[in-house]
């Protein structure tokens, strides 16, 4: 029974997806060795996986109308965000910029003209996720614009990544709760609940901080003194198109 169980669950079936795109697709170099990393084992602590947390900031929500505008991130190792290893590059992209999120970001098309390509800086990024775990607030949007890219690029589906999302474990704490304290589930707003601090600014690489570290505070609510393996992980495998 425990071996059935075992090939049922998605993290097994993740890695047969990984096997049969790898097999039915040709893809580069960068992408073999993103997907031919192997995936965490059922047995291993989730507190003992390299973690990368990720943040795009974008113009909007559809990749086919608005642009990427910059991409932020960095390592989280033996439960320490490894500062020292992050990053935050601009797109070059300054004709796409608009007014509303320009306030919100404070992303101006001046600061884009010296940005990089679009390909150039998501690349950089599969390669840094060789062997990691995703970490993002709210998938959604970070799906949406890398499976464009992917797509655009490479014309390949999306591929299958193994994700955490923090947005839906907060869900998860407070699925049967009445209060509508809990209905705001803003990265803010979310770390203001578990007392961490209030960043002043938004941007990708401090969204990016703001999630590990909001993933932190989530592993040890839901795992410390429990049984932490990673067969009790609710990852995130939604594709999103």
């Amino acid at each position: 029974m425990r071996r059935i169980l075992q090939y049922f669950h998605p993290l097994n079936k993740l890695k047969r997806e990984r096997e049969c795109y790898l097999n039915k697709y040709q893809v580069p170099g960068n992408i073999k060795a993103l997907l031919s990393s192997p995936l965490p084992g059922l047995d291993e602590d989730i507190f003992s996986l390299d973690y990368l947390s990720v943040d795009f900031e974008t113009s909007g929500f559809d990749p086919k109308y608005n642009s990427l505008l910059s991409v932020g991130y960095l390592p989280l190792v033996n439960q320490q965000l490894l500062l020292s290893e992050a990053v935050e590059t601009l797109i070059n992209c300054a004709e796409n910029i608009k007014a509303e999120t320009a306030v919100i970001n404070h992303i101006v098309p001046e600061m884009l003209e010296q940005g990089k390509p679009w390909a150039e800086v998501l690349d950089a990024l599969l390669d840094e996720l060789v062997g990691k775990v995703l970490i993002v607030h709210g998938s959604v949007v970070e799906k949406r614009f890398l499976n464009y890219y992917i797509a655009q690029q490479y014309q390949l589906p999306p591929l299958p990544l193994l994700w955490v999302d923090t947005l839906q474990m907060e869900k998860s704490l407070h699925a049967y709760k009445d209060s509508a304290e809990t209905e705001d589930f803003r990265l803010g707003s979310i770390r203001a609940r578990h007392n961490l601090p209030e960043y002043a600014a938004h941007g990708a690489l401090v969204d990016s901080l703001a999630t590990g570290e909001l993933y932190l505070v989530l592993l040890k609510k839901c795992f410390e003194g429990t049984d932490s393996s990673v067969r009790h992980m609710k990852f995130d495998y939604s594709r999103v198109f």
